[in-house]
């Protein structure tokens, strides 16, 4: 998980050299937003994580590495990435475009979180922002929405879960009292 100074400390735009942009959008928003990388940190190398189905958005990105993601193997790709320390990790804000890799950039070791919306515009995540974490995690606006989209993913998951298992118990123990009784 990310360090929590990533959420409390200043982005300091003089020492970004490696970023990390993945891509949790469409593959078009994630080659405009590399090329606007290279316009805000000119010094820096840009690395992509990309969905093995948009591929082709690495050449003309022009990442200097490139991760292509199955989804078969995200465990290893996030045990890769962790491995490297970046000085900022990109995320897509984009209600558009695949939510297989939203939750990577919090996963992986940073020292700031750079988000950019549809037209662009970018801001570093930070405790002052949660609104906007709030609208990247689960698609609501606010902090009151990803709350109880937290306690509903939190009672409900566990809840169904019992639920089947309790059902698939109760079919196994009728069908051994049907079979006893025959």
């Amino acid at each position: 998980m990310a360090n929590p100074l990533t959420f409390l400390l200043p982005l300091r735009y003089d020492t970004v050299r490696t970023v990390l942009l993945v891509q949790s959008g469409p593959p078009q928003l994630a080659a405009q937003v590399a090329g606007k990388l290279r316009t805000v940190f000119p010094d820096c190398e840009v690395h992509g994580v990309v969905r093995e189905d948009d591929r082709e958005i690495a050449g003309p990105a022009g990442f200097a590495e490139t991760t292509v993601v199955r989804w078969e193997d995200r465990v290893d790709v996030v045990r890769r990435l962790r491995r490297r320390r970046y000085d900022a990790v990109v995320a897509l804000l984009s209600s558009r475009g695949s939510q297989q890799l939203r939750l990577l950039p919090y996963l992986l070791r940073t020292r700031t979180i750079l988000a950019f919306n549809d037209n662009l515009d970018y801001f570093p995540l930070h405790a002052t922002r949660l609104a906007s974490l709030a609208h990247h995690m689960s698609g609501r606006s606010s902090i009151l929405g990803l709350l109880r989209w937290t306690i509903g993913r939190a009672a409900v998951v566990p809840f169904a879960t019992l639920f089947l298992v309790a059902s698939v118990g109760r079919i196994y123990l009728r069908s051994r009292w049907r079979r006893a009784g025959a």
